[in-house]
């Protein structure tokens, strides 16, 4: 606790004299870090940062989980650890460092007396939070997947009726450019002698009926 007593205030010694620490990369938490010569991890450097911005002992100009300007608070009034406000007021929620100030916060008050648990408490249920909208998020993303994936089976199978509706088509099409072949009784394409043959068998029908008649 004591090492972490220090490098606050360092941080705010260092904010008082020298400003708003900026950069243009949204690597603002590691140009302070290197500035007051932090010697243990980022990530212990972030918690450390995460839980001063909680307390409303300075601010951060966040947008994804990028952290682009941090400020001294001289009021001490309580500010968001990560709004990541713009100047509109609008900005995105960095789950990741809000978690770790969060961790940071519950061990802390889990090795405090007994009167710290409530905000113990708090903590913990805020991690719950976050780990329900999460995995909220999560299913809203598979459900979008899953979507998309039945509307693009259903595209390709319109796609494969459509091309076999066209070929259909295309071959009725081809069938009626057909020349149509010349039409007439099948007697006119019949030679003179075939004629007389066809003439002839016609007749001799109605003779053998009358012969089959007679005999009964």
């Amino acid at each position: 606790m004591a090492r972490d007593q220090s490098v606050r205030n360092r941080i705010v010694e260092y904010l008082a004299e020298q400003g708003a620490v900026e950069d243009s990369s949204g690597k603002a938490t590691s140009v302070l870090k290197q500035a007051i010569a932090y010697e243990g991890t980022d990530a212990g450097f972030t918690q450390v940062v995460a839980a001063m911005a909680k307390a409303g002992l300075l601010t951060r100009q966040i947008r994804g989980k990028r952290t682009y300007r941090i400020t001294r608070n001289a009021n001490g009034a309580v500010r968001s650890a990560v709004s990541g406000a713009e100047p509109n007021g609008q900005g995105l929620l960095d789950y990741d460092e809000l978690a770790a100030a969060l961790l940071a916060q519950a061990t802390r008050a889990a090795a405090a007396p007994s009167d710290t648990s409530e905000s113990a408490s708090w903590a913990r249920r805020r991690l719950e939070q976050l780990e329900a909208r999460n995995a909220s998020l999560q299913r809203d993303v598979a459900r979008a997947n899953a979507e998309a994936e039945a509307v693009a089976a259903e595209r390709d199978m319109l796609q494969n009726q459509l091309e076999a509706a066209q070929h259909n088509l295309s071959l009725l099409t081809d069938r009626l450019q057909e020349p149509r072949r010349p039409q007439g009784r099948a007697a006119e394409r019949l030679g003179p002698d075939e004629q007389t043959l066809l003439n002839q068998l016609r007749h001799r029908h109605p003779q053998r009926a009358t012969t089959t008649e007679r005999a009964i």
